[in-house]
């Protein structure tokens, strides 16, 4: 519970943007598909 809600916080009050394009995340076949290497995001501010 605790996670959704300091999760809930974050998206409150920024955007999230990656920094990588789709064509760039090479899938990892794992008992979930994730990307390989992550996915490098940014956060940024939102305007009130």
């Amino acid at each position: 519970m605790e996670e959704k809600v300091i999760l809930a916080s974050i998206l409150r009050y920024f955007n999230i943007v990656a920094c990588q394009k789709r064509e760039d995340l090479r899938p990892l076949g794992e008992l979930v598909l994730r990307p390989e290497r992550g996915i490098w995001i940014t956060l940024e501010r939102r305007k009130h």
